[in-house]
């Protein structure tokens, strides 16, 4: 999986970078807290546990620089890391300064994944279909600088969407997206922001930021986003459908 590729001064990219600078300061700090505390600075449970913490900020941090999926991995880890720490320090050995930081953390962590989260950087995408006949995309025709092509809308949340096609497309161009389903045609124009090739020979994943109050995305958008999501169920019914009557039952 390639890195990657954004367009420079997102704000959303710097507020996340702020956030994960910031948790890394704080889960640090909080391994330090609760470990004076206890005061077990040369036991084994601490150097077990510091080696833990600090190789999981690590690749946190690459992860989260890089946009692979480890990204969401680690944050599990650091999920219940605090989750543990927030219940020892509220029910077993209750100190009001360590669960402070241990809530301060885990919001960090929480608005972190939500931006993150956008189709700009890690969109809904069923891994596990390989047959397109039930991938719960949308075919469309894409247009960029007068070059028309066929592309699927992979996901469509929060003024953003993921839109595979095979062009290698430049960053900050304008991309005009038509869906048509059953009788009507939909348009939805957005901004090149990210680009990745996540396997060689498979479409390019293209991230475009949609300005949601200016049309047509404004009419557009909402009719659209529920039927992507009526579509994604519908094939994922056909499919069980299709299995059963292939297998006889």
């Amino acid at each position: 999986m390639r890195k990657l590729l954004e367009v420079q001064n997102n704000e959303d990219i710097k507020k996340s970078q702020f956030i994960n600078y910031g948790l890394t300061l704080l889960v640090a700090s909080l391994f330090i807290l609760v470990h004076a505390s206890e005061r077990n600075f040369f036991d084994f449970s601490f150097y077990l546990e510091g080696f833990f913490v600090f190789t999981v900020l690590r690749f946190y941090g690459k992860s989260h620089k890089n946009k692979n999926y480890a990204f969401w991995g680690l944050t599990v880890l650091l999920f219940i890391y605090l989750t543990m720490t927030i219940l020892e320090f509220t029910f077993v050995s209750y100190n009001i300064f360590i669960l402070y930081f241990s809530f301060l953390a885990f919001i960090f962590l929480m608005v972190n994944s939500y931006i993150m989260s956008s189709p700009l950087y890690y969109p809904r995408i069923q891994w596990w279909e390989y047959d397109f006949r039930y991938a719960g995309e949308l075919k469309a025709t894409a247009r960029v600088n007068g070059l028309e092509f066929e592309s699927r809308v992979a996901d469509l949340r929060r003024n953003a969407a993921s839109i595979l096609a095979f062009d290698v497309l430049p960053l900050g161009a304008e991309m005009q997206v038509e869906i048509p389903y059953e009788d009507k045609v939909f348009k939805i124009i957005g901004t090149i922001t990210t680009q990745r090739e996540v396997i060689a020979g498979r479409p390019m994943r293209y991230g475009i930021t949609l300005d949601e109050s200016k049309e047509p995305n404004k009419s557009q958008v909402p009719a659209l986003k529920k039927i992507w999501k009526s579509h994604k169920r519908a094939n994922l019914r056909r499919k069980f459908s299709d299995h059963k009557e292939s297998n006889g039952l």
